[in-house]
């Protein structure tokens, strides 16, 4: 944590730099501790922005992405970013009826964005996609230039790094915000936003700035007791289930911040794929997750252990890490059968007969088809109880040894879902989504 040291000891520099609040740092500390790998976006910010300034707009405006911000009215402004696995193309599944429009920030995933472009386009849902400019770019450099030249403990090592990149991170995208948001300063409407990482800091500080009150929707659900969506820097959450709701609240969010809302874009968008009807091909399907290195121990012992003992496996790669998934688990891998990249999550799992998952998200879909499995626990803290049986390190043969042996094992009726990983009906989304658009406060 010696990120958040570092923000305290240049508190006072920073508002002066970037003239931010108490609040709006202590939200850049946070973000900055989370930081696992350092990335060349992360070791060279103002390049890799600079290159995406170039390409985006290049781009953008050769397949005719709308970039600049025309809307006056309207029920709500929903702020997201282009994202490889097209996970909130199911906003209109439970905003359809009200008037929006969608906002996605720029990011490194521009095929994403041609993609949302067009399907969006389809529907005629408003979408508009604001770009980084170099002068955003430039003026940020000489932004963090300035605070290094009075920073109090400026070195090369990886904290200050963190520390630099959110800093960096937050001074071009506020040009973004400031920019989209003086073009649409008119809009009475309220402010979704869909994630919780850095990219969306400047548009809550801005938002905070304006006396704009914005709420965060979800994207998936989490068990961690110590979770990453806390601290609450949005001023409301539409949070999946009673479960998450009592974490927010143990973490110290009032609880009058929180709304229990239902399952999450991520999961919505998988009830609603269309599935095929097929017969249960495999004794058991491994639901894998990013690779690391602190769970990859596990995996591969896993990955071992279920090669060896167990026949007609199927396995389930990551979508979004896939690439480098495979190569880390490379040798664990090898003579079994992979599901080719495309496959949605929800035809992989009923073609199988059990599951044993290494990801949360998934376990969402896992339960809704009833199909016995086994969570194994890779890293951190975790609601455990509310997942049924789980394996680790030190258990992970004996829990998969029960799970091929007995036919009901680890599965949840249509109540204890509800609890755990919340409503999944449509209808239900919808109805409870248009309620608090049309009756919480600005």
């Amino acid at each position: 944590m010696n990120e958040v040291k570092l923000f305290e000891k240049n508190r006072t520099q920073i508002k002066e730099i970037f003239e931010l609040d108490d609040s709006s740092i202590d939200m850049l500390a946070f973000e900055a501790s989370r930081i696992e790998v350092l990335s060349k976006i992360i070791k060279y910010p103002f390049l890799t922005h600079g290159l995406l300034a170039l390409l985006s707009n290049i781009i953008y405006s050769i397949k005719g992405l709308k970039r600049n911000l025309r809307i006056s009215n309207g029920d709500f402004v929903f702020i997201s970013c282009p994202d490889s696995v097209f996970r909130t193309k199911t906003i209109d599944l439970i905003a359809g009826g009200l008037n929006y429009c969608l906002i996605y920030l720029p990011n490194f995933h521009i095929n994403a964005a041609l993609k949302y472009h067009k399907y969006f386009k389809s529907k005629g849902i408003k979408t508009f996609f604001p770009t980084i400019h170099l002068s955003y770019v430039l003026k940020a450099h000489r932004k963090v230039r300035s605070f290094t030249q009075i920073m109090d403990g400026f070195d090369k090592s990886i904290d200050c790094v963190k520390m630099l990149f959110v800093l960096s991170h937050y001074a071009i995208y506020d040009e973004v915000v400031k920019t989209y948001m003086n073009q649409i300063k008119d809009f009475k409407g309220k402010w979704v936003l869909e994630h919780d990482k850095y990219y969306f800091l400047a548009s809550v500080i801005d938002l905070h700035k304006e006396r704009k009150a914005c709420t965060m929707l979800q994207h998936g659900v989490f068990f961690r007791v110590s979770a990453n969506y806390i601290p609450l820097f949005c001023d409301r959450v539409l949070c999946c289930s009673e479960r998450e709701k009592r974490i927010y609240i143990e973490n110290g969010v009032d609880a009058s911040r929180i709304t229990v809302f239902g399952a999450p874009l991520q999961t919505l968008q998988l009830s609603q794929e269309n599935r095929v009807s097929c017969n249960e091909q495999y004794d058991l399907l491994l639901l894998m997750t990013e690779v690391k290195d602190i769970n990859k121990e596990i995996m591969q012992k896993v990955l071992f252990h279920v090669k060896k003992e167990y026949n007609n496996v199927l396995v389930r790669m990551r979508p979004r890490s896939r690439i480098n998934d495979e190569n880390m688990l490379s040798e664990a891998l090898q003579g079994m059968t992979i599901s080719p990249a495309g496959t949605t999550i929800s035809n992989d799992i009923i073609r199988c007969r059990k599951v044993i998952s290494f990801s949360e998200d998934a376990n969402v879909e896992v339960v809704k088809f009833n199909k016995p499995f086994v969570y194994i626990w890779t890293e951190g803290e975790r609601d455990l109880e509310s997942m049924g049986n789980c394996g680790t390190e030190d258990n992970f043969e004996k829990e998969i040894r029960k799970l091929m042996t007995q036919d009901n094992y680890s599965t949840f009726g249509s109540d204890k879902y509800k609890e755990i990983l919340g409503e999944n009906d449509v209808r239900e989304l919808r109805k409870n989504f248009h309620n608090y658009i049309n009756t919480y406060p600005i």
